[in-house]
């Protein structure tokens, strides 16, 4: 299995050098490669729910919103899409990083994704000592996980820029005699 960090410092898949027109791009091959995503964690799901649900019962269990919020909430899912691009960082260059961030709300969000264990607090024995953040092995699983979904959105958006932007620029039909 690769590892989390492999492939960072390379070119993502989010921020492609240049983005072909609408026309070039294979959007049939794009779908299929979503739809097999989709497939391949449709499986996982029953999978990891085989294994874990006690005494064989079918029965489906909710999940937990609060969970859900507190990892992908306001400024959480910013903070881990940070570090997901960064080895670690400092707590200042965090803030900067973060446009609009209060220093306040931002050391909330780092306390609370510490306590989900997505985030690891460094001291660094320095003068003056230092503080610097980083993603655990949990963090980055989270982070990798989220990228085919921000990918999809972003192709679909793409898709639907494209398929907008030909009746925009439609010159007018003239009346007919």
């Amino acid at each position: 299995m690769p590892s989390p960090r492999a492939g960072r410092g390379s070119a993502s898949a989010r921020s492609p050098a240049r983005t072909p027109p609408a026309e070039e791009v294979p959007w049939s091959e794009v779908d299929h490669c979503f739809q097999e995503f989709r497939e391949a964690s449709v499986r996982l799901v029953e999978r990891v729910n085989d294994l874990t649900r006690s005494g064989g019962s079918s029965s489906y269990v909710p999940r937990d919103v609060q969970l859900v919020r507190s990892v992908f909430g306001k400024w959480s899912a910013e903070v881990l899409m940070t570090l997901h691009g960064a080895p670690y960082m400092g707590f200042e260059e965090l803030r900067r990083a973060l446009p609009g961030i209060s220093p306040r709300v931002l050391s909330l969000k780092l306390k609370g994704l510490e306590q989900r264990q997505m985030v690891r607090r460094e001291v660094v024995d320095a003068r003056p000592p230092q503080v610097r953040y980083a993603l655990t092995e949990q963090g980055w699983t989270v982070a990798w996980l989220a990228d085919p979904v921000l990918l999809f959105l972003e192709q679909s958006a793409h898709r639907q820029r494209a398929a907008l932007a030909p009746a925009a620029v439609r010159p007018p039909e003239l009346p007919s005699r």
